[in-house]
C-alpha cells in the first residue's frame, strides 16, 4: 500500500508540473494584453465610459466560457482541453494585435477581445478542477502555488510588455511572439498530463439532483465562501486592467512607468503565492486571509492618495500581496469541503472568483468619467474592506482531512 501511494504520488507530481506551465500559459496570454492597455487606450482614444466597455467583452467572454465548460467537459477529456484551449487563446493574440495594429479598428478588438474570453474562462475552470483535483490528492495547500504560475505568467507578460512598449515595438509583432511562446509551453505541458474525464462534472446525475434537508447550508456556505473569493478577487482584477492606466493617467506618470507599475503589482502577486502555502500550512486560512487582505487593503488606499513613482511602486506592492491569497484559498477551501459542499463546489466558486475579477475593471469604467482617476478605485477599496468582513465566518471551519488513496 504505501508503495503504491508513493508511486501515486509521483504519477502526480508529473502532473502538477504539467499544471504549472498551464497556470502560466494562462497568466501570460492575460498580462500580454493587460500590460498594453494604456497604448491601447491611446490608440483608440478610449473614453472611461469606452475603455470599461472594451473591458467589459472579456468579462462577458470569460463568464460564457464558464457557463458552457461543464457541458463541453462531458464530452471532451481534460488532456484535450488543456492542449486546445491554449492554443485558441494564443490565435486570438495574434488577431487581438492585428485589429490594435494593422486595421485600428476598436469594434474588431472588441470581437477578439470577446472570444479570447470566451477561451480563457474555459481554461480557467478546467485548470482549477485539475488543480484542486491534484491538491485533495497530495493533502497539502499547492492551490497557491498553482496560482503562482498563474502570477509568475503575469509577471513575464507584463515585463515583456514593458519592454516592448519601451523599444516601441509594434503590438502585432509582440502578441506574436507572446503567441509562439503559448504554443511551445503547450506542447511542453502535455508530457505529464493524462486523459482522464472531469470527476466535477461527471458525477452520477441522480446523485446530484437528489434534493437533501442540508441543501440551503451547502447554498449558505457556497454563498460566504464565494463571496469572500470574490471581493478579493475584485481587487485583484481592478490592478491587473487599471493600475497602468491610473498610473498614466491619474497620477501623470509615462506609459513605461504605468507597466512597471503593473509588472511591480504582479511580482508581489506571484512573491505572496509562491510563500502563500506554507503560510496557510502554519498560520491556518483565516489569520493569513485577514493579514494579507489588511496589507492589500491599505496598499489601494495608498496607491489613491500617494504620488510620485516610489510612492506608487510601494503601493502597487501591498496591493498585489494582499490580493494574492483569496482567490486560491478560496479554491483550497472548496475543495477541501467538496464532499459536503457538492462536486461542482471548487467550479461554482472560481466562476465568483472570475466573474469579480473580471467585472470589476469594467465597473470602475463605467464610473471614471464621473469621478476621474484613481478616485474611481476607492470602490476596490470598498469591496476589499467587505470581503474582509466576511473572511472571518468563512475561514474559521476551513480543514483538510487527510485523502484515502
Amino acid at each position: 500500500m504505501t508503495q503504491a501511494v508513493k508511486s501515486y504520488t509521483r504519477e502526480k507530481m508529473s502532473e502538477k508540473q504539467s499544471l504549472n506551465i498551464i497556470f502560466f500559459i494562462a497568466g501570460l496570454s492575460f498580462a500580454s494584453w493587460a500590460g498594453r492597455l494604456s497604448v491601447i487606450d491611446a490608440i483608440f482614444d478610449f473614453s472611461g465610459l469606452t475603455l470599461g466597455t472594451f473591458l467589459l467583452c472579456m468579462t462577458t467572454g470569460t463568464l460564457f466560457g464558464i457557463s458552457i465548460i461543464p457541458t463541453i467537459s462531458r464530452k471532451v477529456n481534460t488532456k484535450n482541453l488543456l492542449l486546445f484551449l491554449p492554443l485558441l487563446l494564443s490565435a486570438c493574440l495574434i488577431a487581438l494585435g492585428f485589429a490594435i495594429s494593422i486595421t485600428k479598428d476598436p469594434t474588431t478588438a472588441y470581437i477578439i477581445l470577446f472570444i479570447n474570453g470566451v477561451f480563457f474562462g474555459c481554461l480557467d475552470i478546467m485548470m482549477n478542477v485539475s488543480g484542486a483535483r491534484v491538491e485533495r490528492h497530495l493533502n497539502r495547500s499547492i492551490m497557491p502555488i498553482f496560482h503562482g504560475f498563474f502570477s509568475l505568467g503575469t509577471l513575464v507578460g507584463a515585463g515583456i510588455a514593458t519592454a516592448t512598449i519601451s523599444v516601441h515595438m509594434f503590438t502585432i509583432w509582440h502578441f506574436t511572439l507572446v503567441a509562439l511562446i503559448i504554443v511551445f509551453l503547450t506542447m511542453l505541458s502535455q508530457r505529464g498530463l493524462r486523459g482522464w474525464e472531469n470527476e466535477n462534472y461527471n458525477k452520477d446525475k441522480s446523485q446530484l439532483s437528489t434534493p437533501t434537508n442540508s441543501d440551503s447550508q451547502k447554498l449558505g456556505a457556497l454563498l460566504l465562501i464565494g463571496l469572500m473569493v470574490a471581493g478579493l478577487s475584485f481587487a485583484e482584477g481592478s490592478a491587473n486592467d487599471w493600475i497602468a492606466v491610473a498610473a498614466v493617467s491619474g497620477h501623470g506618470l509615462p506609459h513605461q512607468a504605468g507597466a512597471l507599475m503593473f509588472t511591480l503589482f504582479v511580482a508581489a502577486m506571484t512573491i505572496g503565492r509562491f510563500t502563500g502555502g506554507r503560510m496557510i500550512d502554519s498560520m491556518g486560512p483565516k489569520r493569513t486571509l485577514m493579514i494579507m487582505g489588511t496589507i492589500g487593503l491599505a496598499g489601494i488606499c495608498l496607491f489613491i492618495l500617494g504620488d510620485g513613482p516610489f510612492i506608487l511602486g510601494v503601493s502597487a506592492v501591498m496591493w498585489g500581496l494582499g490580493s494574492s491569497l483569496g482567490f486560491p484559498v478560496g479554491m483550497t477551501i472548496a475543495a477541501s469541503q467538496s464532499s459536503r459542499l457538492g462536486p461542482n463546489a471548487v467550479s461554482i466558486i472560481s466562476a465568483f472568483g472570475y466573474g469579480a475579477m473580471l467585472a470589476g475593471p469594467p465597473l470602475i469604467g463605467f464610473i471614471v468619467d464621473h469621478v476621474g482617476l484613481p478616485n474611481a478605485l476607492w470602490l476596490a477599496a470598498a469591496v476589499m474592506a467587505t470581503s474582509l468582513m466576511l473572511t472571518p465566518r468563512v475561514a474559521r471551519n476551513s480543514h483538510r482531512s487527510p485523502q484515502k488513496i
